[in-house]
């Protein structure tokens, strides 16, 4: 054998692969290991499912005053006006677990939460899961644990007239009114104001309609600055309302914002037109004890 030289026997560098393939399988299992199937839990019916109600308007927990109903997943208790589908159970607060119950077997449900009668948060609907349980005393808690509600601010709503100017050629001339015979096109500017001493108090997104005033017609809109397009509803039986309308977003207390609307007259009569702040628009659903709280409206007298 030359020298420097070194024999590794046959029955070495097996070895050396038989290892090597070892190593390699370790690593691919840790790596690369199928997906394990899901738990088979012991309990699946009969659960006790617990979940907490935070109002994230004013901080804190609800524990008494709300109804909360639970539907068959892909309900939705806010989206219709004749909704009068019946929950397949209701909650109740326990005060020794500290938390909200119902009894449900597992699967997934549409929560859906309103206060009783105090009335100061919008109601909400959840998206929810219940899992089950290998435990004996088959208690849960809901997926998510917890459900957020959140307190109404207090909407303020005006609004200001400028009418076109052909000599300056600005919307520069105050006006308290549209009067058609004096000017042709106008300049308004409603201003949405949300107050409350609890500055986590929300108003939720929604519509400001316009009731419409044959011949005087609104050419372009923006919210905050930003332009927007005004719709023309005419359809009721969705929402209750017809009439032009801008969508503005969600707002919170010390907020101020503004809808612009530029109107021209093309054969306006007189009238009044009224700006309706429909918020929350999401929640369709009629009565009182649903959209408990009323529309703030603000008006415009139309005349020649």
């Amino acid at each position: 054998m030359p020298e420097g030289q070194i024999t590794i026997k046959r029955s070495t560098v097996a070895v050396i692969i038989i290892l090597a393939l070892v190593i390699g399988l370790i690593v691919w299992q840790v790596y690369y290991a199928a997906p394990r199937k899901p738990t088979a839990y012991k309990y699946t019916t009969g659960l006790t499912v617990k979940f907490k109600v935070y109002d994230a308007g004013i901080f804190s927990l609800v524990t008494s005053d709300a109804t909360i109903g639970f539907y068959a997943a892909g309900v939705d208790p806010l989206g219709s006006r004749t909704f009068t589908t019946k929950p397949v159970a209701t909650a109740s607060y326990d005060s020794v677990l500290a938390a909200w119950t119902v009894p449900l077997d597992a699967g997934s449900y549409v929560a859906f939460v309103q206060e009783g009668t105090t009335k100061v948060w919008y109601p909400e609907s959840y998206t929810v899961t219940v899992y089950g349980t290998d435990n004996e005393d088959r208690e849960v808690w809901l997926n998510p644990s917890q459900l957020n509600v959140y307190s109404r601010a207090t909407p303020g709503l005006g609004h200001a007239i400028k009418a076109y100017n052909a000599t300056s050629g600005a919307y520069d001339i105050t006006q308290t009114t549209i009067n058609y015979t004096a000017y042709d096109k106008w300049f308004v500017t409603y201003s949405i104001t949300v107050s409350d001493a609890d500055t986590a108090k929300i108003i939720k997104a929604g519509r400001l309609y316009l009731t419409k005033i044959t011949g005087l017609d609104p050419t372009s809109a923006s919210v905050d600055g930003t332009v927007t397009a005004v719709n023309d509803d005419t359809d009721a039986s969705d929402d209750g309302l017809t009439g032009y309308y801008v969508e503005f977003p969600l707002m919170e207390v010390g907020e101020v914002h503004r809808v612009d609307v530029y109107f021209e007259d093309t054969g306006a009569s007189a009238g009044t037109m009224t700006a309706k702040l429909w918020e929350y628009y999401a929640c369709l659903r009629t009565g009182t004890v649903i959209r408990w709280w009323t529309l703030k409206t603000d008006a415009i007298t139309v005349e020649a």
